[in-house]
């Protein structure tokens, strides 16, 4: 996937065997779609609590959650995230060649897709409302560190079976891919969740803009046609389904649910370290089960 040239200049500085072997260590996992966008099939480096910590910023004290090795410290009793509901219909998934240049070979063909109604998350899960459910004894701690006091900010550093069990206590579960691209573009083919305008740092927070996750919601002009905020930026969001690049060409166009198996899934929305071209309603990439990286984030669906 993403950050090869930056994992290649790291190694050729690094000074001693003990480094290189470390960073060996954390080459083995994948992390996030970063600043050049996906790629598929290339390794990235996981993240690690520090870098996460950094990228996470937030308003400061409240103490600190997790991360190398610390206990969890951070309390809630936030609710869950406010749902929107989006009506049974029709729309078109996959890169809309009439319109968009950039189409990717994943991303096609484009085709008509009937999904049932169903209910999504506004707004991508907070830390705030994960920690509640840490605090019931139900979901497993993040892998990095999290600025108590920063509630706002998305939930990461989660890996793809947090992300299920938080959406199970919640009553909840991950969207499919298909729920997910209708609840970003709507039924009229359009490029953005906003329309066809190319992104900007008032639309999506995307590569060159924040530079770190922002509080959910940070941007009510990029919406999408239900109401759906941060469906492009921020964070890359965590679907239901397994990845399969050719998935199109043989999928059901009635409710597809992916492939049955797979060890990865497909990551939906640029994030915040993604370039323009990754914010397209239409982009799909993957991502391992076990990936917690800081640019990782989640909604939840019924």
């Amino acid at each position: 996937m993403s950050n090869l040239e930056q994992v290649r200049r790291g190694l050729s500085s690094l000074a001693s065997l003990g480094l290189l072997l470390w960073v060996s260590g954390c080459l083995s996992a994948k992390a996030d779609n970063a600043s050049t966008g996906g790629a598929e099939g290339v390794v990235h480096p996981v993240a690690s609590g520090g870098r996460a910590a950094v990228a996470q910023g937030g308003a400061g004290g409240g103490g600190n959650g997790g991360g190398a090795g610390a206990p969890f410290a951070c309390e809630s009793t936030a609710e869950t995230n406010t749902m929107v509901a989006v009506a049974a219909g029709d729309f078109m998934m996959g890169c809309n060649a009439a319109i968009d240049s950039t189409c990717n070979p994943n991303e096609q063909p484009g085709h008509a897709v009937t999904v049932g109604a169903f209910e999504i998350d506004v707004t991508e899960v907070t830390q705030d409302s994960y920690t509640t459910c840490v605090n019931a004894g139900v979901c497993a701690a993040p892998s990095c560190e999290w600025d108590c006091a920063a509630t706002g900010l998305p939930a990461s550093c989660l890996d793809k079976s947090q992300a299920k069990a938080y959406c199970g206590w919640a009553d909840k579960r991950l969207p499919t891919e298909a729920e997910w691209e209708k609840a970003a573009r709507g039924s009229d083919g359009r490029i953005y969740p906003w329309g066809n305008n190319e992104p900007d740092c008032q639309l999506t927070n995307m590569a060159g803009c924040a530079d770190q996750p922002e509080p959910v919601g940070s941007h009510p002009s990029g919406v999408s046609p239900y109401g759906v905020l941060d469906m492009a930026g921020n964070m890359v969001e965590m679907v239901a389904d397994s990845y399969d690049a050719e998935y199109y060409a043989t999928a059901p166009i009635v409710d597809p649910q992916g492939p049955v198996d797979g060890d990865r899934y497909v990551g939906r929305g640029g994030g915040f370290k993604s370039t323009a071209e990754w914010q397209r309603t239409s982009v799909r990439d993957w991502y391992d089960l076990a990936d917690t990286s800081s640019t990782l984030g989640f909604r939840c669906a019924r």
